[in-house]
């Protein structure tokens, strides 16, 4: 590996370490530290490295893993490994090889769902963490438990926000993509 790739990895994987570790600590921030995160994963592919890629995602998803006690209760670890960390190189690299669009976004729609799916069933199943309907909105608490069907509206309304943020992301993603390399561009000459 060269310099500038080691460099460029050794940087994504600070960066991706710092916003899970971050988001690992603050709750409510949590999946915002992840898509920041995964925007920093492509900095090595400016020097066409996918390992130094891969490298800083395993690197920085480790020590931030490690640095936020290994706590398995958040949302950034699961979310990070299964999804927001591999899909920027794998975007990078279906780009580079001419890969067909419209089959790419199905499998990662596809992929995203199956990670929505199994991210539910980790924390309702496995964690045995209720599923509460009470919410408290600027100090007033409302039950929502009496409804008719809120089990059904609840899962609804998760579906149908699950999908706009799938392709707010998958959006965000291209244009930060390009972003980043023209920012790289003015800072490292080839």
């Amino acid at each position: 590996m060269k310099s500038r790739v080691i460099a460029l990895s050794a940087i994504s994987a600070a960066f991706v370490a710092l916003f899970l570790t971050l988001g690992a600590y603050i709750e409510f921030i949590d999946i915002i530290t992840v898509i920041v995160a995964s925007v920093f994963i492509v900095l090595p592919m400016y020097e066409h490295s996918y390992l130094g890629s891969v490298l800083a995602y395993l690197a920085g998803g480790a020590i931030a893993f490690l640095f936020s006690g290994a706590n398995i209760f958040t949302l950034v670890f699961p979310s990070y490994f299964l999804y927001f960390g591999i899909v920027p190189i794998l975007n990078r690299a279906v780009k580079e090889k001419n890969f067909n669009k419209t089959v790419w976004f199905v499998i990662k729609f596809v992929w995203f769902a199956a990670m929505c799916v199994l991210l539910v069933f980790y924390y309702l199943k496995v964690m045995e963490i209720p599923l509460d309907f009470t919410f408290d909105v600027f100090g007033k608490e409302y039950d929502l438990s009496s409804l008719e069907n809120i089990e059904a509206i609840f899962w609804s309304v998760f579906a149908l926000t699950a999908v706009i943020f799938f392709l707010v992301y998958d959006k965000f993603l291209k244009v930060s993509q390009v972003y980043v390399d023209k920012v790289l561009s003015r800072i490292i000459k080839r």
